[in-house]
């Protein structure tokens, strides 16, 4: 019953997860990309350099340059990840058209302050639909792919990669202050992904210095799911003999695995540190891009 609760609850957040990013990522687009001559990288780039050349409508315009990396993502990425990638694909080039006409899109007159703005709405944004599963489509499916091919690159960092491609296009259509926001905007991007990534996340390892080396071990097993290694330890000071457990969790688990080890042995020394890449039998515990 637990469990059946727990994946309800999972699948609940997920699905606010894409609904919530799709609304920001629309409203990114429409009201502070288009108006405030900011250029962009990725499919989006792409699309503002085919209005500015031949007038055509951003939404659609994104569809139809999506349907060839969908069908790259099919075959590489699964039907589930770019079933729920096409939904938000076609619900924000629906959206991202309609906007306009509710909400008059106008300029900051201040194309930094708009270049940081639109960074962090759309790094948000972009954190969670990945966060649910799904991408905004074009660049991000290819991003995706060449993840999952090189899981030791960082998924901002190949996008920040392809947008710098994108980003020689837009200079030579607009000029070089569209690209330096552009780059901007990227950078905000970049920092809030991984902002948001290393809040529910990232991974940290936790060296536990105790006499009840078992009992923490049992406790971590059944509550959080983890392995543990177990090691001798001697006090340098004290020169008494003890036990060193050591465990890779996520950020969401850390609270829980400290009121574990202090329910066990209050006085156990605890650490933790960061760790930039786990690989092997390590399964993700929380949502990931």
């Amino acid at each position: 019953m637990n469990a059946a609760k727990g994946s309800t609850k999972r699948r609940t957040e997920k699905i606010g997860f894409l609904i919530i990013g799709t609304l920001l990522y629309s409203v990114y687009i429409s009201l502070l990309l288009s108006p405030n001559d900011i250029g962009s990288g990725g499919i989006m780039g792409i699309t503002l350099i085919t209005k500015e050349l031949i007038g055509t409508p951003i939404g659609a315009t994104q569809l139809i340059l999506n349907i060839p990396l969908f069908l790259l993502g099919l075959r590489f990425l699964g039907k589930r990840f770019m079933l729920l990638s096409g939904l938000i694909v076609v619900s924000s080039s629906f959206l991202i058209d309609v906007i306009p006409e509710f909400v008059t899109p106008e300029s900051l007159n201040d194309p930094l302050v708009a270049s940081i703005f639109a960074g962090l709405v759309s790094g948000l944004a972009m954190a969670l639909i990945f966060f649910g599963g799904a991408s905004t489509g074009g660049f991000d499916i290819l991003g995706k792919f060449l993840f999952s091919r090189f899981r030791n690159w960082p998924l901002p960092r190949i996008f920040l990669m392809q947008d710098i491609i994108v980003y020689v296009l837009v200079w030579y259509v607009f000029d070089l202050k569209h690209v330096m926001y552009a780059l901007i905007m990227s950078f905000v991007r970049t920092k809030t992904m991984h902002t948001v990534y290393s809040f529910y996340s990232a991974s940290k390892q936790c060296f536990i210095i105790c006499e009840k080396a078992d009992e923490i071990n049992a406790a971590i097993t059944e509550e959080l799911g983890r392995g543990v290694t177990i090691l001798d330890a001697r006090g340098g000071f004290s020169n008494r003999t003890k036990k060193m457990v050591y465990v890779v969790v996520q950020n969401n688990e850390i609270v829980r695995l400290q009121e574990l080890v202090k329910s066990v042995e209050p006085g156990a020394f605890v650490t933790f540190s960061e760790i930039h890449t786990v690989f092997g039998n390590y399964k993700e515990h929380s949502y990931t891009l």
